[in-house]
């Protein structure tokens, strides 16, 4: 009887480790809607889709597994899982270290239906390499565009954003030549704002090296910058801040602004200098910067503070301390859920 009751109760204990094995290891299970060819619909919980065919149960605790293919099955929906909207709650916040995580982990969870399109294992990993772009890690962003599946993406927005990837790869390896010529294959197309700010500003960092050996092209360098201070500054605040701070070196480092400062003389009826514009284009970059609040996001260096020393203007800031418009922008990227 001992023997049979201690048996018992070891298979007990191995069913039940069995099972919460089990329970563990099982899969997460995509929640979505199936459209069917006559007009009905199914909600169910997708296994995974491959080659046309989708398994799915239709419910959590079902042990029913089901297959349907084209062409009964006509699309598929799917319902925004938690994690992804915990990912992008996190990215809208600019935690962009706690949002990537988060968007690989909804990656790898939902990786048996990235073939789909808009499924959010492929919509996670676009936004991941997002999180590593505002993150500067030009590393980790062009390890994943190289392990990237693009199949899954729908917007032209996101195909853009690929495209103009190639541009912080030549960043990364410092390929500024060749940086130069992608810019400038992108001058005659139509794209977003927000697309606009990064093809400005990495051409911007080409042009920082380039015109050391061709000074012609100075004037080319700063209106680049220039174009990204005229950028929708909620959408690229990063890119336009380092746009501002890098435009104020470039006149704090200018050996023509250094030779004004140092002679400074604000008498009338001086000779001009070859610096006083560049020193006055400084002088305006200043005030907008304080003007617009850029200054409560990132304080300005003392050094470039000191710029307004040289202003002769006692006029409040109008509208000609603001950068030029760069021209016409492009339509607004996407209208969804998971769009920035």
């Amino acid at each position: 009887m001992k023997t049979q009751s201690i048996i018992s109760v070891l298979c007990s204990l191995c069913i039940l480790c069995i099972a919460e094995v089990g329970a563990q290891s099982a899969p997460v299970l995509a929640k979505g809607r199936l459209f069917y060819a006559d007009g009905s619909h199914d909600d169910v919980y997708l296994m995974s889709y491959r080659a046309g065919t989708a398994t799915y149960r239709t419910n959590l605790k079902s042990l029913n597994i089901i297959q349907v293919k084209k062409p009964k099955l006509e699309s598929i929906y799917f319902y925004e899982p938690d994690i992804f909207s915990e990912a992008m709650r996190l990215y809208r916040a600019k935690n962009y270290v706690d949002a990537r995580a988060k968007f690989a982990e909804c990656e790898v969870t939902y990786k048996a239906v990235d073939s789909l399109p808009d499924n959010y294992a492929t919509l996670a990993g676009f936004y991941k390499m997002e999180c590593s772009r505002r993150l500067y890690d030009l590393d980790a962003l062009s390890s994943e565009l190289e392990k990237f599946r693009k199949d899954g993406l729908t917007r032209n927005f996101q195909f853009q954003q690929l495209e103009v990837y190639a541009l912080w790869e030549a960043v990364r390896l410092k390929d500024w030549a060749r940086l130069d010529r992608l810019a400038q294959s992108w001058l005659d197309r139509k794209f977003p704002s927000e697309l606009r700010v990064q093809i400005e500003y990495c051409h911007a960092l080409a042009l920082e090296q380039l015109v050391k050996e061709d000074a012609t092209r100075f004037e080319e360098l700063i209106d680049a910058y220039s174009r990204v201070l005229s950028a929708d500054a909620s959408a690229s605040i990063d890119l336009v801040l380092k746009a501002a701070n890098s435009l104020l070196r470039i006149y704090a480092e200018d050996e023509e602004v250094v030779f004004v400062m140092k002679n400074w003389d604000p008498s009338e009826e001086r000779a001009a200098l070859a610096g006083d514009q560049k020193l006055i284009d400084a002088i305006k970059l200043v005030r907008y910067y304080q003007q617009v609040g850029f200054d409560a996001i990132e304080p300005l260096a003392d050094n470039y503070e000191k710029f307004l020393d040289y202003d002769l203007s006692n006029d409040a800031p109008t509208d000609d301390a603001q950068p030029e418009e760069a021209g016409e922008e492009g339509a607004a990227g996407e209208n969804s859920a998971v769009e920035e």
